[in-house]
């Protein structure tokens, strides 16, 4: 199994960055899932193998430039095995034998680095593969691999490394969100920053996910767990978990008499249809110069059409009072969104809009309009900036 120190190994990294399903074992390296051609010219899978010692957060290789194969002999288009296949016997795990060394030295100083040697015979091997499906991958993604402990997520983020983004996302460290309501927006909200390496996401929402949510909220849940009616928040947090580490669920609704759950958060999202309620958490919040967005939807049916708007309020320290007197104190009086629930597009549009500003805060996004209040109107399909700081 491979340990999470190894991941700050440069040429590992490169490997899992492409693709590779890698895995650290009995003092292998395993490169798994290799498209190969056998003699009989179908494709099957195997295993390159060779042994490796760690020095601190390095692996340093154990051999010059032979590796070993598991699986039957590879071979060329022409279904002849390859001219640098040996037959050579090795035990690399319980259970797990090589049958042949593979030997092709490109120089008479061998591979400059781990990562040259195995992309190399990975292409000498997956080549005639790949001639005969050009589907077939030796990168399929998603490769096993234990994570630091350091790490927010369950398993490796290779876009951020691949995009070159590790020192913007970092900017995400050391909050703490917290979103109320989860029955729509909410859901959305949390789709986007469980993806993020923010400290910890708390979920709050104290209602079942019915059959309505359902069509307003991300995913597809089986109705095997409609029928079970879970708490939206713990839903939720086993959904979300499978991505992110630190999520926890409060199965309660948020009211003046259990504000402390919001204790340390750094960032609130406020997605509660329960306007009633929302000044006493607005209160606590600016009380202790936590920053929060408000999210809400007024929608409507005119002449056999939706229209209405989406709003996005955003309460930061030293900008507070514009927001509270854009905030409705109650639901809008004609408001069909109730009855019209299948929006689930302008739920999520709803949610991207209050992530954008949210991302513009930290700095993860450029921004010069710094808006407190927005809008988007349906009917016109556009989004109005308004207060800006």
């Amino acid at each position: 199994m491979s340990s999470a120190p190894l991941a700050r190994d440069q040429d590992l990294s490169r490997l899992l960055d492409d693709g590779y399903d890698v895995v650290v074992q009995a003092g292998h390296l395993l490169i798994q899932r290799i498209p190969y051609r056998t003699q009989t010219g179908t494709v099957e899978y195997g295993v390159l193998a060779y042994p490796v010692t760690i020095s601190g957060d390095r692996i340093v290789s154990g051999t010059d430039h032979r590796i070993w194969w598991v699986g039957s002999a590879p071979c060329d288009e022409q279904g002849r095995r390859l001219r640098m296949v040996n037959d050579e016997i090795r035990d690399i795990t319980d259970g797990l034998r090589a049958s042949f060394m593979l030997s092709s030295k490109p120089a008479p100083d061998g591979y400059p680095d781990e990562y040259s040697k195995v992309t190399a015979y990975v292409r000498m091997i997956s080549h005639p593969a790949q001639a005969l499906d050009p589907a077939v991958t030796a990168t399929p993604g998603a490769a096993w691999h234990e994570v630091g402990d350091d790490s927010v997520f369950a398993y490796r983020d290779t876009a951020t490394s691949r995009a070159g983004l590790a020192a913007v996302n970092r900017r995400y460290r050391g909050h703490r969100i917290a979103i109320v309501g989860l029955g729509g927006t909410g859901g959305y909200i949390l789709d986007q920053v469980a993806k993020t390496e923010v400290d910890t996401i708390l979920l709050i929402d104290g209602d079942h996910f019915d059959n309505h949510n359902a069509f307003r909220a991300p995913g597809a849940p089986d109705l095997e767990t409609l029928r079970a009616r879970p708490n939206k928040a713990a839903y939720f947090k086993t959904i979300y978990s499978n991505m992110h580490r630190g999520i926890t669920a409060c199965e309660e609704f948020l009211d003046e008499d259990n504000l402390d759950v919001l204790e340390g958060a750094s960032f609130v999202f406020l997605c509660s249809d329960n306007a009633a309620g929302k000044p006493a958490v607005m209160d606590w919040l600016e009380a202790r110069d936590v920053p929060f967005v408000d999210v809400g939807m007024g929608i409507e049916e005119v002449d056999g059409h939706l229209t209405g708007l989406l709003r996005t309020s955003t309460s930061l320290p030293g900008h507070r009072e514009q927001v509270r007197r854009r905030i409705p104190a109650s639901a809008p009086e004609h408001d069909d969104y109730g009855r019209n629930i299948q929006v689930a597009d302008l739920n999520a549009l709803n949610a991207v809009l209050a992530i954008g500003r949210w991302k513009r805060h930290l700095g993860v996004y450029a921004d010069v309009t710094r808006e407190t209040f927005s809008t988007y109107s349906l009917i016109t399909n556009e989004i109005a900036n308004e207060d800006r700081i």
